[in-house]
């Protein structure tokens, strides 16, 4: 029907351009004619204008001699170029396509001005020659001039008409043009407006039907269908309706999986924000692989310090570990590509070649670089079955999944590196006193026996002022390094300050803890020995947890037995006699405060 409609439209239209292209086509050609006659008659004036001028170059020819000013050549010369113009205006005219009558004027104008101007050529030489001559033969150029005058003003008289004629012409025809086209427009709007009325009820049924489905659709039943079959418009409508309904639901389950989704990678947000250490990490990173496939194996390989080589770090708990046996970050093609790669078989040609020759046979394989800050750190792998890979929505959160741990895990050890430059001593590379008093609390809030030394190099300033401070820091980190050759692995060992280090032997009491000084005197003696540097002793002073448990009492006693040491000589070793204590004032500042007073330890212990 709308066919029908749409025929009977475009005929009617067919019909109008037709009409509009032949009242176009009338138009154009009398445009033309106008601009033509408008042309002409431009040119008749010019050339009248210059018939007038060319008569004016005589006169002044006359008066060359008489009138000061008036040049000879100069009036010559204007008057050469006023009779070629004059010329050349007429014989443009005449190549104007122009109607009979107006040509055959126009070649009487061209005959006559020809004349005229050869004529008034000839006075204007002659009047520089010979004046009286001229003044003669004036009245027959004046004679001329008249009839010029006459023939071109008829020429205007006849072109003005012919072109008013024109304009009436082309104004009849426009108004012809407009009326016949309303005419046309009328009778199409009658006739469509005809079909409508009957083609309106039928169709006005049909959206009745549409319009019920469509409101059905939009109050949830999302199962309701129009179900047209026709191949007109109405049936292409009801199939757009059906199809919508389809997109909608494929719209309602994509949205319902992107909220998923986006709760999977808030609760791992969640999560991963409440993991302070990597290993809180990886266990939220194993039970997060249990929710994104519980029968697929996967496994987080994260590289180690040296960022060369990949070390299991999580498995899924159920399914358990992947066997990927990449050895290093980038030999992982995923991480290569910066992106997540999916393999269906193994066996396939383009496959990674680490899915091959697994004990599990032929499988599928999900690979999602792990990177902080644009850095590859790992790699996330997921297995399965030849053909049964990770679909969408798990692949999905399994890069998530990479993303996140990505950047929890690059904060993590940011943070540690940062942690233990803070409690490092740069130049010996050993716990800063901070770190060893916190250490040195958390020993003493237990119940095992410990031992509290204090040891300073002998002469340090001496060893610094005659050696450099070059030879200074190197004595510092030698006997750093013969510390940490010396303690267990379970004794904490820290720079106090300046030449000053502390170390607290955990288990040991202070007869234990003297042995342990005689051996590390020995030791540094022996490294003396192979050190090209200049010599230099230490002095130590102990004190034990039966002394006292408080850590800041434990210190003072240490420290003034170490200056009792320095008094006997140096190069030894003294133990704390808690019954002296008495006699030394006491100390207000705890273990984090200020340091010692040396100077009235040292006279204590003298």
């Amino acid at each position: 029907m709308l066919q029908s409609l749409n025929a009977l439209v475009a005929a009617a239209l067919v019909w109008l351009s037709l009409q509009g292209w032949n009242a176009s086509h009338a138009q154009q050609h009398l445009q033309v004619r106008q601009v033509r006659l408008a042309q002409a008659l431009h040119l008749s004036k010019q050339a009248d204008m210059l018939h007038d001028a060319l008569h004016a170059d005589v006169l002044a020819s006359l008066l060359v001699g008489q009138v000061a000013g008036l040049d000879r050549s100069e009036v010559e010369h204007r008057g050469k170029s006023n009779a070629a113009g004059l010329a050349a205006a007429l014989r443009e005219l005449m190549a104007i396509p122009l109607p009979d009558d107006l040509s055959g004027q126009a070649s009487r104008a061209v005959g006559v001005a020809e004349g005229y101007g050869a004529l008034a050529l000839q006075l204007i030489r002659q009047a520089g020659d010979d004046r009286k001559a001229a003044l003669a033969a004036l009245p027959d150029f004046e004679s001329q001039f008249k009839v010029v005058l006459r023939v071109l003003d008829e020429q205007g008289v006849l072109l003005g008409d012919a072109l008013k004629a024109a304009e009436a012409d082309a104004a009849r025809e426009a108004n012809a043009s407009r009326v016949t086209l309303l005419w046309i427009c009328g009778l199409t709007i009658a006739m469509a407006s005809a079909f409508v009325a009957v083609v309106t009820a039928a169709i006005r049924r049909r959206l009745r039907q549409l319009a019920s489905v469509a409101q059905a659709i939009a109050d949830g039943d999302r199962g309701c269908r129009a179900g047209f079959q026709g191949s007109d418009e109405l049936g292409r409508l009801g199939r757009a309706i059906d199809q919508m309904a389809d997109g909608l639901n494929e719209m309602i389950e994509s949205m319902r999986a992107e909220a998923d989704r986006a709760t999977f990678g808030r609760h791992l947000g969640e999560a991963l924000d409440m993991a302070d250490r990597e290993v809180q990490v990886d266990q939220v990173v194993a039970r997060a692989m249990a929710g994104i496939a519980p029968d697929h194996p996967m496994e987080l390989l994260i590289s180690d310090s040296s960022q060369a080589n990949l070390e299991r770090a999580a498995t899924h708990p159920l399914a358990g570990a992947a066997g990927c046996k990449v050895g290093s970050p980038f030999d992982c093609v995923a991480v290569r590509r910066g992106n997540m790669v999916s393999f269906d078989d193994s066996e396939a040609l383009n496959a990674c070649t680490y899915l091959r020759g697994r004990e599990c046979g032929p499988t599928s394989g999900v690979c999602v670089p792990v990177t902080f800050m644009g850095r590859a750190i790992g790699v996330l792998h997921a297995a399965g079955r030849p053909g049964q890979a990770l679909g969408p929505a798990q692949s999905q959160r399994l890069a998530t999944l990479g993303t996140q741990i990505g950047m929890r895990i690059g904060t993590v050890r940011a943070f540690e590196k940062t942690q233990l430059q803070a409690a490092t001593d740069a130049l010996t590379g050993l716990p800063n006193r901070r770190s060893v008093e916190q250490q040195l609390r958390q020993i003493a809030l237990g119940d095992k026996p410990f031992a509290v030394v204090m040891c300073d190099l002998d002469r340090f300033k001496l060893l610094n002022d005659t050696h450099g401070h070059a030879a200074g820091d190197n004595a510092l980190r030698t006997f750093s390094e013969v510390l940490r050759q010396s303690l267990r692995d379970h004794d904490r060992v820290g720079r106090w300050g300046g030449e000053e280090f502390a170390f607290v032997l955990v288990g040991a009491a202070a007869d234990n803890a003297e042995a342990m000084v005689s051996r590390l005197r020995t030791r540094l003696a022996q490294a003396m020995q192979m050190n090209k540097g200049p010599r230099f002793t230490a002095s130590f002073g102990i004190a034990d947890s039966t002394m006292s448990r408080r850590p800041e009492d434990l210190v003072r006693m240490a420290d003034i037995a170490l200056y009792q040491a320095k008094a006997q000589g140096r190069d030894r070793a003294c133990i704390a006699d808690p019954s002296a204590m008495q006699d030394v004032p006491a100390r207000e500042a705890e273990v984090d405060g200020p340091g010692i007073d040396h100077r009235a330890a040292a006279q204590a212990g003298a």
